[in-house]
């Protein structure tokens, strides 16, 4: 797969991952529902480029989108723990739901319950 479609799929990933919060923010149940089902087949894509592919949504921990780095850290707690892990606690800060949804992925890693992949 070549660089110009992995940052298709990279930017897919984002608008999902805005997308997701949006309708999370807005209580549309079947929004949020469509947003993660597309978040979850865009992720396959990414992974199954390879190294490329995890380092590229790595990369979007650092996006100053919060809903973007928080999907992407979510995402990427198995590939890079450490770095997925201290965005997480940095959003978890947050007031509202990404505060809330950050805390409880966190909590759920510690508990060993994490089955996203």
């Amino acid at each position: 797969m070549n660089d110009e479609i992995l940052t298709r799929l990279l930017h897919r990933f984002a608008a999902a991952a805005e997308a997701h919060a949006a309708a999370m923010e807005a209580m549309d149940e079947e929004k949020v529902n469509r947003h993660a089902f597309v978040l979850q087949g865009l992720y396959r894509e990414i992974v199954l480029t390879g190294e490329a592919g995890r380092e590229g949504l790595l990369a979007l921990v650092d996006s100053d989108r919060k809903a973007v780095a928080g999907m992407a850290a979510v995402y990427s707690l198995r590939y890079c723990p450490e770095r997925a892990i201290t965005v997480l606690r940095r959003l978890s800060a947050e007031e509202g739901l990404l505060g809330f949804r950050a805390s409880m992925a966190l909590e759920r890693w510690e508990r060993g319950e994490w089955n996203l992949e």
